[in-house]
């Protein structure tokens, strides 16, 4: 009976962790010295899923055991739609073949990303809400900013 639990066991964290590994490669080409004047950031994404898109968000970095950041910036210049689905940029998303970039600011509700961490959440958008497999934290910090 031991045997059988440790085998299923073994499993289930094999297949847990293969799904947990993100496919689509995000980079952020400035993210160590963002602007504090403008906050403009730019992205380069490749390998988005065929059936949807994904969501770049600013956020507050993820706290220990928790599994979503505690607070996101509201404001819709600090968000991307990302999807080469047709249907999905014919409603407004972006095309990961096009210039990606967002405005972060250095201070929202809820947020402050001059003296703590701060990332870009990237989530599976609306058309794989479940789907936690693109699931994504890229930290940054803006540049003359050294707290952290």
């Amino acid at each position: 009976m031991k045997k059988k639990v440790l085998a299923i066991t073994a499993i289930l964290l094999l297949v847990g962790s293969q799904s947990a590994e993100a496919v689509t490669k995000v980079t952020v080409e400035n993210s160590k010295k963002i602007s504090a004047k403008n906050g403009l950031v730019t992205f380069k994404v490749s390998n988005l899923p065929k059936s949807n898109g994904i969501y770049i968000s600013q956020c507050m970095a993820i706290k220990e055991g928790e599994v979503k950041p505690p607070a996101c910036n509201p404001a819709k210049t600090s968000k991307l739609w990302i999807s080469d689905v047709p249907a999905d940029i014919a409603m407004g998303a972006k095309s990961s073949k096009s210039k990606l970039t967002m405005k972060v600011d250095k201070y929202f509700t809820k947020g402050d990303c001059v003296h703590t961490k701060c990332i870009f959440y990237i989530t599976n958008d609306h058309n794989a809400p479940t789907d936690r497999s693109e699931d994504q934290a890229i930290q940054f910090k803006f540049s003359g900013i050294n707290l952290f």
